[in-house]
């Protein structure tokens, strides 16, 4: 990783090169993917004889439960095991020198507050920004007003595209963070493009009719491998409330 970019070039003469640089510094993620699992056991007489296809039922809902258990982690995993998310404070992540509290209150996020996270971030940066937020914040900050008594929140008005907050488009993740307490975060904005993803295995299931064939039932596991983490933290700031009001 890129962890500082060089001073600025010197203007010198023809023959000359310059100073030599003492400011460019790398360091590494190292991402090792961590396997994720779960095992169910579903009737014959159930499969056999429902009117509804119970099989790609068990198989649905498993593919979407790991999906749920992989956004989890990207929100606020803790690195050791599975992916290190978006609202955990890391020297390996996102540190704390990301986190955007002026104007907030300790209970609530301000309008100035908003702003002070959206402009925490460099041009490069905020040109491909979006904001993350649980639907209490949401729901809160669908209800702030500017000081001539105007929305904040940008309705979208074409199909398929998301509103927009301070010219930014935002989501919803329910995993993202809604505790409105003193210091908690409650918000992020970035360039998602920054959080890395490492899939060493896709998601596979396996059926078991042998192992269970003594309970007249079914077996399905399914197993998937990843990691996960934010590799540039520039790219990032975190939207926490105040620490004491």
């Amino acid at each position: 990783t890129l962890e500082e970019d060089p001073a600025d070039a010197d203007w010198t003469t023809e023959l000359a090169t310059g100073n030599e640089d003492s400011t460019m510094a790398f360091g590494k993620r190292e991402f090792e993917t961590s396997p994720f699992a779960k095992r169910i056991k579903i009737s014959k007489t159930l499969i056999n004889k429902s009117a509804l296809n119970i099989e790609d039922i068990v198989r649905q809902r498993l593919a979407y439960k790991f999906a749920v258990t992989e956004e989890k982690a990207y929100m606020t995993g803790n690195g050791t095991g599975k992916p290190l998310g978006l609202f955990t404070a890391s020297a390996d992540g996102i540190p704390t020198s990301r986190d955007v509290s002026e104007d907030n209150t300790a209970t609530a996020i301000t309008f100035d507050g908003l702003i002070n996270a959206k402009y925490s971030l460099k041009q490069q940066y905020l040109a491909r920004a979006s904001w993350i937020f649980h639907r209490d914040a949401l729901k809160q900050l669908a209800k702030i007003k500017d000081k001539e008594n105007r929305y904040i929140w940008e309705q979208s008005v074409q199909a398929g595209q998301p509103d927009r907050l301070l010219g930014r488009p935002f989501y919803m993740s329910e995993f993202a963070p809604n505790t409105f307490t003193a210091g908690q975060y409650v918000g992020i904005i970035g360039d998602y493009s920054f959080y890395y993803i490492a899939d060493a295995l896709d998601l596979q299931m396996q059926r078991l009719v042998e192992l269970y064939a003594e309970t007249n039932q079914v077996g399905y596991i399914a197993r998937k491998e990843g990691d996960g983490a934010p590799v540039m933290p520039n790219a990032f700031a975190r939207v926490q409330l105040a620490t004491s009001s």
